[in-house]
């Protein structure tokens, strides 16, 4: 192997093993976070159903597993760092106007994904 491929190889492998020791959702799910929490301040009905909505979205079954591993990644470390990155990020761009319909809109997509993974209730029966 010459002295270039060693260079080059050198920093993907050890990349790897830092990419591999992150939480597979701490940016995505920080980012969702962020945003979500925008829409709880603007509608009520929102508010306590943030992992619902990000399972559905991202078509995922929310089962016990699924909220302990979110939960386990809203510790962690990477996910705290990103969560302020995106606050910052979402605080410093708020006063531009398209940011707000476009959070309008996403507030908007996010309320029919929770009507979405809202259980469907069997039809009651007529009176007789």
């Amino acid at each position: 192997m010459t002295a270039w491929r060693v260079l080059v190889a050198l920093p993907v492998a050890l990349a790897i093993p830092l990419a591999l020791a992150a939480p597979p959702r701490s940016k995505s799910l920080a980012q969702f976070d962020s945003g979500y929490a925008q829409c709880e301040k603007r509608d009520a009905a929102m508010r306590g159903h943030g992992d619902e909505v990000y399972a559905s979205v991202y078509r995922l079954k929310l089962d016990d597993a699924l909220r302990a591993e979110l939960e386990a990644t809203r510790k962690s470390a990477p996910y705290k760092s990103e969560r302020r990155r995106a606050a910052q990020t979402l605080t410093k761009n708020a006063a531009a106007s398209d940011v707000q319909q476009r959070l309008d809109q996403q507030c908007m997509a996010l309320k029919k994904e929770l009507k979405a993974a809202a259980p469907v209730d069997p039809k009651p029966e007529a009176k007789k």
